[in-house]
């Protein structure tokens, strides 16, 4: 009989990891919160065990194909003078892909099941079969309107005097229950509530690909939690310019960072991060960006202003701050951010979540599905959480450090450091082994 499998999430992890557990014989569903299948960000850099991963997962080579191959040029000051040289090893090039491609080569021809947002999963512990509960016509998270959904949710419980009881149970962590309210709710009327605007799903298999807020995590580890990093960050695409770089570049300044690299299209992909407080907006995010950057190498103030207002995209960033014992629990099974959400400062978020989703599918084709799990948490669990400690150290270089005299500690390590010393410690991150190798 065939095992069916939910999986929470359209973005790159939930479209892997359905490539993966269909090559293993599942059958799948993947559910979306948003209305349509979207790529949030801009580019993403793809190293040697992301494409190995991706490789396990048949896209590969499509990847290969559609991606701009490119060895990382180095790393510079924020006025443009060399830090430490590019690198050279064939192990070290980057591929670099914008994430609206890179979904669509990995969804395919996939039917998608958009504006399912759940709300809470339930595992297989009490010997039923694992389950989310979605809720229908609920807002798009992505959207303005989602700021006051809580708000809102609030104004139906009153207004109906019956909602309220059902949300606390579906969302712990609302506002405190309006007992006379729920007094006055019959079983029945609650259960009409329940019956037309939530539905549960079961399944023999649910996997939460749902990022850094995942709803699946907050349900079944409720203790986890997130952590502001203390740094916001701006992404853009832009046409590629005179003097644009040919390959990977990263620049340092205080308690900044910038990079640009080449993507499809003949477009360069650029991001900055820097440090701030948490929150902040702008009407105007490109001007934000070149206050940000504005005393910076001439070509990092052009490729700002060269990106259209509609094109940026400013967020603050996040990490997962509890390392959890286990990426599963009975029938259900985290990947990506939702398991480790790591700072962008390794580049290793996506290749990871690569990586989680090509083991998940090796694993299941290979046990039965509690041992696969058990073996996938032997397998992630290390590996990640490595990655996410390495992350957050080199954020402590970059946009953490603002004094002076740290910036330019930081920065003669770097001149002295071979860019080959660079690449033989950076060995053991791009050095993925697939569960089929048996070495």
């Amino acid at each position: 009989m065939t095992q069916t499998a939910i999986i929470v999430g359209a973005g790159l992890g939930g479209l892997a990891a359905a490539r993966g557990l269909e090559a293993a014989g599942w059958q799948v569903r993947v559910l979306e919160a948003a209305p349509q299948v979207r790529a949030m960000g801009a580019g993403i850099s793809i190293t040697e065990n992301g494409l190995a991963a991706l490789d396990e997962l048949g896209v590969g080579d499509a990847v290969r194909e559609a991606a701009v191959r490119a060895l990382p040029e180095g790393t510079f000051t924020d006025q443009g003078t060399p830090l430490q040289r590019g690198m050279h090893a064939d192990s070290s090039a980057i591929r670099a892909i914008h994430r609206g491609t890179l979904l669509d080569i990995l969804r395919g021809d996939r039917e998608v099941e958009t504006g399912m947002r759940v709300v809470s999963a339930t595992d297989a512990s009490e010997g039923s079969r694992p389950s989310v509960t979605i809720e229908h016509g609920a807002a798009d998270p992505d959207s303005s309107d989602a700021r006051s959904e809580r708000e809102r949710r609030k104004d139906r419980a009153r207004g109906t005097k019956l909602g309220r009881r059902l949300h606390r149970a579906l969302e712990p962590g609302d506002d405190p229950i309006d007992r006379r309210a729920e007094a006055r709710a019959s079983k029945a009327q609650v259960r009409a509530v329940e019956e037309s605007r939530f539905e549960r799903l079961e399944a023999d298999l649910v996997v939460g690909a749902d990022g850094i807020d995942s709803a699946v995590r907050r349900a079944l580890w409720p203790k986890a939690r997130t952590d502001y990093s203390g740094a916001t960050s701006w992404y853009g695409v832009v046409q590629a310019a005179a003097d644009s770089p040919a390959g990977p570049r990263v620049y340092l300044g205080r308690g900044a960072e910038f990079g640009m690299e080449p993507i499809d299209g003949g477009r360069i992909y650029w991001w900055g991060m820097a440090f701030a407080r948490m929150g902040r907006s702008s009407k105007d995010e490109i001007a934000a960006a070149l206050r940000q950057f504005d005393d910076w190498a001439p070509e990092v103030r052009d490729h700002i202003a060269a990106t259209a207002q509609q094109g940026i995209v400013h967020r603050d960033l996040w990490s997962l701050a509890t390392r959890l014992d286990s990426y599963h629990r009975p029938g259900v099974v985290l990947v990506g951010d939702a398991a480790h959400a790591m700072l962008p400062t390794l580049g290793q978020g996506g290749n990871t979540t690569f990586e989680d989703a090509a083991t998940l599918g090796i694993l299941l084709e290979e046990h039965g599905t509690e041992d696969a799990l058990e073996a996938y948490d032997a397998e992630r669990i290390a590996r990640t959480q490595r990655l996410m400690g390495l992350s957050e150290r080199i954020a402590r270089s970059s946009t953490r450090t603002r004094s002076p005299l740290l910036v330019a500690a930081r920065n003669g390590l770097l001149n002295l450091t071979p860019a080959l010393a660079s690449e033989i410690a950076a060995d053991w991150v791009l050095a993925w082994r697939s569960p089929r190798d048996p070495s």
